[in-house]
């Protein structure tokens, strides 16, 4: 009877989820001319729901090699931080599941699937048909043809670029005429927090940007909230 009680208790463990879990990430492209630098930031979050148990034992599974795929994921809407020699400003968008950025007749574009949009100071707008039809045909002979490596190029059409997890962590930059250094602190794996800091010597060093992308617990709520109902 005690054998049966225990592997009753075992398998309630196993099949019944209990424990949701979030993890945030998040990456970000940095683009510079010879006065402002802007930081498109995007990402997403993953979700999943398991047992007691398998949420107890996740680490030891996890360092051997037993990595579960996400129940759940979705895309974070695409953050653009402005900074110049003297501001910094923040512009929230409605844009998202961008794939790729491109320079194309010194205008930055984002590629969404089938759906392009441009940066248009302070939001993103829809690229008419025109542009759309020219970045199609233009877009390779840009950027990529510019640079061996897709992710930095240094002054196409006036633009620099350099992708944050795939190059040094801090950047020098010049802004009309005053330097500006933007530093990428952080791992993504293992997971950890991960910031971005500006540093002007007028004004010291500040934090931009920061996002703690280790997984965490969240309620049943908090987790419907965020992918849906299950």
């Amino acid at each position: 009877m005690i054998f049966l009680i225990v592997l009753a208790g075992i398998l309630f463990l196993l099949t019944y989820p209990k424990v949701y879990v979030v993890r945030d990430q998040a990456g970000g492209t940095l683009y510079w001319n010879a006065n402002e630098a802007l930081l498109f930031m995007g990402g997403g979050s993953s979700g999943a729901h398991m047992s007691y148990l398998r949420y107890a034992m996740e680490p030891l599974l996890v360092s051997m090699g037993d990595v579960r795929s996400p129940d759940d994921g979705r895309c974070s809407q695409i953050l653009v931080i402005q900074i110049t020699d003297n501001d910094v400003r923040r512009y929230n968008t409605d844009v998202d599941c961008v794939a790729a950025y491109d320079v194309f007749e010194g205008r930055i574009y984002a590629v969404q699937g089938p759906r392009i949009w441009k940066w248009s100071a302070t939001h993103f707008e829809p690229a008419t048909p025109e542009e759309v039809r020219a970045f199609d045909v233009g877009k390779v002979a840009a950027t990529t043809a510019s640079s061996p490596h897709p992710w930095q190029f240094d002054n196409v059409e006036g633009w620099s670029m350099r992708k944050f997890g795939q190059t040094i962590p801090k950047y020098q930059l010049v802004l009309n005429d005053q330097p500006v250094t933007i530093q990428f602190s952080g791992e993504t794996w293992p997971q950890q927090p991960i910031s971005v800091d500006l540093i002007r010597p007028s004004k010291g060093s500040q934090r931009i940007w920061s996002l703690d992308e280790r997984p965490h617990r969240i309620s049943k709520t908090e987790y419907e909230n965020v992918f849906g109902n299950h």
